[in-house]
């Protein structure tokens, strides 16, 4: 089963500070994008309240409905059809023009997740924690993530004093939806958000730095994104296919060239 087991513990680690619809869409292109490559990688995906491919959006009850039909919503570009077939299997009753509540594409967007891990299986695994992204630290091979919550404390210990954490990936991927809701944590090497909210990135989704070129590993997605605040989840899925591929060229397999190389010369 792909989620929540390791693969090999030399493996790059891809990050997503925040976990829900955005992020989501992410990892399922991003594993789809990659399995057939044979790239060992492990992803983890960090949200502060543990609503993993739901977020906030896709996780209230009171019966809010998606803005975009069901025909427009499929995770899967190349198979529009995949969210009616899912909701016909399991019996929630629409057509290609409903709008489906927001807790209901959470549900399979949950589902749809869950079936790609365990499909990109043993090459790939998914892990799912509940810890907030405070800071993000730049390295020159990955970043360095400072994680709060993600531990609990021993009984009679300090509450804060226990529940910190450094992660050190390959790449990090921001996806903490509507920055006036959840501003983005801080970055070292990224201008902070000025007048307007939300990180600067290229087309892409790689993050703009402080030398003005693009990161070749920390990237945004979804509204987090400058000017992206109000995208439709038809937009942010476009979003991170295109994501997905540069994380594949410029993380995973640029990554695996240098291995290669450092072998051949006897690094």
């Amino acid at each position: 089963m792909g989620v929540g087991h390791r693969t090999v513990a030399a493996d790059p680690v891809i990050a997503f500070a925040g976990g829900g619809p955005s992020a989501a869409l992410a990892v399922i292109a991003l594993l789809r994008a990659t399995t057939w490559l044979r790239l060992g990688y492990e992803v983890v995906l960090l949200d502060e309240h543990g609503r993993h491919a739901r977020g906030a959006s896709c996780s209230a009850v009171d019966g809010r409905r998606l803005d975009a039909p069901v025909r427009a919503l499929s995770a899967f570009p190349d198979r529009p059809a995949h969210l009616l077939e899912w909701a016909r299997e399991t019996g929630v009753r629409c057509g290609p023009d409903t709008h489906l509540p927001c807790r209901v594409y959470g549900d399979y967007l949950a589902a749809t997740l869950a079936r790609t891990a365990d499909w990109a299986w043993p090459h790939a695994a998914v892990h799912q924690r509940t810890a907030r992204v405070a800071t993000v630290e730049a390295e020159p091979e990955g970043a360095v993530l400072h994680l709060v919550g993600s531990r609990r404390p021993p009984a009679g210990a300090d509450p804060g004093s226990a529940d910190r954490e450094r992660l050190r990936v390959a790449a990090a991927v921001v996806a903490t939806g509507d920055p006036r809701v959840d501003a983005p944590p801080p970055i070292s090497g990224v201008p902070a958000p000025s007048t307007e909210p939300g990180l600067v990135s290229c087309p892409r989704g790689a993050l703009i730095t402080a030398s003005g070129g693009p990161s070749r590993c920390m990237f945004v997605l979804g509204p987090a994104r400058r000017g992206d605040r109000a995208d439709s989840l038809p937009h942010i899925r476009d979003q991170a296919e295109r994501l997905a591929d540069l994380i594949t060229d410029t993380v995973l397999r640029g990554r695996r060239a240098r291995v290669r190389g450092s072998a051949r010369d006897g690094g």
